[in-house]
């Protein structure tokens, strides 16, 4: 089938993609190239890098029961499960017009629009039948829900502790103590499951532009690492990020042994009508730390894993030249009063782990502010 890739109102191209696996066969026009999304707009092959990011933006294949969503739409890959709802999100102001339809942002856009939660539904009165769930990227369960012109994403955690979504409470409230941009979580229990919740900081007129279309704009040299690389991208696209602020946040991830800050988990904010970066996005899903799959026995401190400059936390820390954390407003005190009062809600938490989780991130707030005082911290 035939369908016009647009960025809000604008077309930006008319592709061929095969309805059942979302396979893009074609660039059969191109007409707004400044509008492609960036993995494609530095891609040799337009097409590849299409494919590329329509991936990305599609649900991976460890979700777990996506082979029902699959077979549910009537389609065989995440990709195509994309396209029944139009490729439609609430991370970017891209969506697929099918050939022929005289659909316009106004009548589809799910930051105006309203939608049904977990999608796939017959439709209601006063709702349309696409969700932003089948364009929604990440491993673990998670919906979006519209309630009273605001949208908000629910996550669930997985075994052994479901401990993501308390993680993401407490890491929340960390950001807060620590003066970091980041999204607000609370708690939530549906139907007897445990969800974190938070709001989408992107609106109708910007868009979430993650870290993985940005480190391929320039190509790597031999005498560059990653994070040299990266920076050199950042500088290529005018965007306004210093590398304190980079800086800050592998501190914090340190702080939380944050094993999980793929490319895809920090990135930047556009303006979707200028085109222009607006700076960096604020801080989010951590919910894959503090040693969320590790029994309590084997919460071990050194050699956690990292990214995404380096695979161990001890090594990307060297990375860092400064940092501006003000450490001391997340005391002992302060770090075991969040543990006791977020983690103490989830009855698969004993005391025992609180009480590790606890002291292994005051180890962590103990060597950052050593190596702030040895490096000299401008906050």
């Amino acid at each position: 089938m035939n369908y016009s890739l647009l960025h809000k109102n604008v077309p930006v191209a008319d592709l061929s993609i095969d309805e059942n696996t979302g396979y893009i066969k074609e660039i059969m026009k191109l007409i707004a190239p400044e509008h492609l999304p960036l993995l494609a707009t530095y891609s040799v092959d337009k097409r590849d890098g299409l494919q590329r990011w329509l991936q990305s933006r599609s649900i991976p294949k460890a979700r777990r029961n996506l082979e029902k969503m699959l077979a549910h739409a009537g389609v065989k890959a995440a990709n195509a499960l994309s396209l029944k709802s139009l490729g439609l999100n609430l991370s970017d102001q891209y969506w697929f017009r099918p050939a022929g339809s005289s659909l316009s942002w106004e009548d589809v856009n799910l930051f105006q629009n309203d939608f049904l939660k977990q999608g796939f539904a017959s439709a209601e009165k006063g709702s349309n039948t696409y969700s932003p769930d089948s364009s929604s990227n990440g491993e673990l369960p998670k919906f979006w829900v519209a309630e009273n012109g605001r949208r908000y994403l629910y996550k669930e955690g997985n075994e052994p502790y479901f401990q993501q979504p308390y993680n993401e409470v407490f890491a929340s409230a960390l950001l807060e103590a620590l003066n970091l941009a980041h999204v607000s979580y609370f708690l939530a229990d549906i139907d007897g499951i445990a969800y974190s919740g938070c709001e989408t900081f992107i609106t109708s007129d910007t868009e979430y532009v993650p870290a993985l279309y940005i480190r391929d704009v320039c190509k790597k040299t031999n005498n560059e690492n990653d994070y040299q690389h990266f920076f050199r991208c950042i500088e290529a696209l005018e965007i306004p990020c210093t590398r304190l602020e980079i800086d800050n946040m592998l501190a914090f991830d340190y702080l939380i042994q944050n094993g999980d800050r793929h490319w895809g988990n920090f990135g930047f904010i556009r303006d979707a009508n200028t085109l222009k970066f607006v700076g960096m996005a604020p801080l989010f899903d951590h919910g894959n730390s503090l040693w969320y799959k590790s029994l309590t026995p084997d919460m071990v401190f050194r050699n956690q894993e990292a990214k995404p400059f380096r695979d161990k936390q001890e090594e990307q820390l060297k990375l860092i030249a400064e940092t501006s954390l003000p450490l001391k407003n997340v005391s002992e005190n302060v770090v075991q009063k969040l543990s006791q009062d977020i983690f103490g809600r989830n009855p698969r938490i004993d005391e025992t782990r609180r009480e590790r989780i606890s002291k292994r991130v005051n180890a962590a707030v103990e060597f950052l502010e050593s190596r702030q005082q040895e490096r000299g911290a401008i906050g």
